[in-house]
């Protein structure tokens, strides 16, 4: 929790997290790092002189700035590290600077907390490029002046820190906006935006990358962005929220790979992939005027989950279950909105198709070890779940309950309680599996229990028997 962010900043830490390269002017350093903050209570704690950063303060050792919060931009500081209000703003966070603010000793240099957008000068703006200053104490003990910019898209939680400069003469001023020659754009750099499932809002290098040729015409300026598959299946790519793209997917980042897609212009057909198979999402202007937003919203489509599809059919009544065998493990939706999600692990997966409309009760009896289900009304995607029903620790069994350890789905169970009806005909997903990684296997009868089952009466139109 942010009231021991202090505390984590003095703790030791073991690993460093970040490939960096540098460019340096004179005796100013710069960090191209394109760091994504996400948008949750720790963001990134960012040690500027080390060119490192991590999620955890207590894993990024020395971090000097850490902008975070999963309702605003903020900004929390280290002992000695401070963030430059706009000048003649004696109160607050961060200020958006002019491109030539001078950032120095004489400035206000202590502001922590949330950052205002608006229109006034020193406001933040959004869908743009907002310079902030700094001040760290670095490894000779001294203070040391900095900027840096942040893209930030249509709300302030869509934020990426683009670069950040500082001077390598300690008490030495700093200006806003500049700090040499960018460094050229790599392809192939670790720390480049890396694209998963679902919406991807990744930050763009309009400046220095260079233009691709394929086959569907120029992409210009194009930048790279690394996708690794899940599982086996067909994926697609597009970038059509936003106007001017050209999109092509590649079998490598080097010069020579082979171009697997590309778009027409913002999106490519499917690709089969494998799981573990890296490709790159490729994806510039159409046009060499064309200067794409960053960060840049890429939307990744996925298959079904394989597990999932071909889960054996459960019948109404007792049917074995053993998670012994699986290793992929399940993240699932434990709220009716989606934002809170638990992990089964080694999850083991069946589906079951009621003949009856009604009320059901989904139990698992007589394990030794801690359990965990989940029910949903469709295949999951990589990713989450999104759950009807979620349990841990709860015994609807007639026996074989053994403490805290069975699970059930009904309408009064803690979780996501089962509350709607299960429609005859439709087929339904439960997965089944192990509490924590460290529990052993789960294994046991899975009991559906429900309104009897068979032919329904013909005149029976709602099937309540």
């Amino acid at each position: 929790m942010k009231t021991n962010r202090l505390h984590k900043h003095l703790a030791l830490a073991a690993v460093a997290t970040a490939a960096v390269v540098a460019t340096s002017n004179a005796s100013v350093v710069t960090w191209n790092c394109n760091l994504v903050i996400p948008a949750n209570i720790d963001g990134q704690y960012m040690n500027v002189e080390a060119q490192t950063y991590n999620t955890s303060g207590s894993t990024s050792p020395g971090w000097d700035i850490n902008p975070y919060s999963a309702t605003s931009l903020s900004w929390y500081n280290a002992s000695g590290s401070g963030m430059m209000r706009y000048p003649g703003v004696t109160t607050g966070s961060a200020g958006s600077l002019a491109e030539g603010t001078v950032v120095s000793g004489a400035a206000s240099i202590t502001g922590s907390g949330a950052s205002v957008f608006g229109a006034a000068a020193g406001n933040w703006t959004l869908n743009a490029s907002n310079y902030f200053g700094f001040k760290f104490i670095a490894a000779d003990g001294l203070t040391h002046f900095g900027f840096g910019r942040m893209d930030v898209g249509a709300t302030a939680l869509i934020r990426t820190v683009a670069f950040v400069s500082y001077e390598s003469d300690a008490g030495v001023e700093i200006t806003a906006g500049t700090g040499g020659p960018p460094a050229d754009y790599d392809p192939c750099a670790t720390f480049n935006p890396t694209a998963s499932v679902g919406n991807n809002n990744l930050s763009m290098n309009s400046t220095t990358a260079a233009n691709l040729v394929t086959s569907c015409g120029t992409a210009y300026k194009a930048n790279y962005f690394k996708f690794t598959a899940p599982f086996d299946g067909a994926y697609g790519f597009n970038a059509c929220e936003t106007n001017g793209v050209k999109l092509a997917v590649l079998s490598g980042c080097s010069a020579g790979s082979s171009v697997l897609s590309c778009g027409s212009p913002c999106q490519v057909s499917e690709i089969n992939l494998t799981a573990g198979q890296i490709v790159y999402c490729v994806v510039g202007g159409d046009t060499e005027a064309t200067v794409l937003p960053s960060p840049l919203n890429i939307v990744v489509s996925a298959p079904l989950l394989p597990a999932c599809v071909s889960a054996a059919a459960a019948v109404f009544g007792s049917n074995p279950f053993d998670n012994g065998a699986t290793t992929g493990n399940q993240t699932v939706a434990t709220d009716a909105t989606g934002t809170a999600t638990s992990i089964i692990y080694n999850a083991a997966w069946s589906k079951f198709t009621p003949t009856v409309t009604g009320a059901y009760t989904f139990s698992l009896c007589g394990s030794v070890n801690d359990t965990k289900m989940a029910l949903s009304d469709v295949c999951p995607g990589a990713g989450t779940m999104a759950s009807i029903a979620y349990n841990d620790d709860n015994c609807a069994c007639s026996s074989g309950c053994f403490g805290n350890y069975s699970s059930s789905l009904n309408p009064t169970n803690t979780g996501l309680p089962l509350t709607q009806e299960l429609v005859a005909g439709q087929t339904y997903h439960l997965v089944v599996g192990s509490y924590s990684v460290a529990d052993g296997a789960v294994s046991g009868s899975l009991v559906i229990d429900g309104p009897p089952q068979g032919l329904p009466c013909p005149g029976d139109y709602n099937g309540d028997g």
